[in-house]
């Protein structure tokens, strides 16, 4: 009686240690890797999406994803405008970033639009645009 119940305890930890390291069971305390609304950037390439980059002209012009829209909270309406242009024409999903993964205003552009374009599918990338660069 105690072997088999030495084997089953055996087989149970065998069976939990392959879960934790081949991450099919969550681990205990940790969050999710992605908050609700947010991307990778391997996923977003593949959508083949519609790039919008948060913030002002100067940082725009200083350095931006390839084919980027501007959409700046302090002129709304243009960046609006082409994005819908941009959306109408071919409509993809669309990923909103900002330079750096602490940055908000992406994930507070991404809930704005969500409102303003609502069949839209609007996601923020997970990183910022440091995760374009690594």
């Amino acid at each position: 009686m105690l072997r088999e119940f030495c084997i089953i305890l055996l087989l149970t930890m065998i069976g939990v240690a392959y879960s934790l390291v081949g991450r099919l069971s969550p681990l205990v305390g940790v969050g999710p890797e992605l908050e609700a609304g947010e991307i990778h950037l391997a996923d977003a390439q593949a959508l083949n999406a519609i790039w919008v980059v948060t913030g002002g002209i100067k940082k725009f012009e200083g350095s931006h994803i390839p084919e980027a829209l501007l959409l700046d909270e302090d002129d709304w309406d243009t960046g609006l405008f082409e994005l819908m242009d941009a959306w109408l024409i071919k409509p993809r999903p669309i990923v909103i970033y900002c330079e750096s993964e602490s940055c908000d205003t992406s994930k507070r552009i991404a809930k704005r639009l969500r409102q303003s374009l609502p069949s839209a599918e609007i996601y923020s990338l997970k990183g910022g645009r440091g995760a374009w660069q690594e």
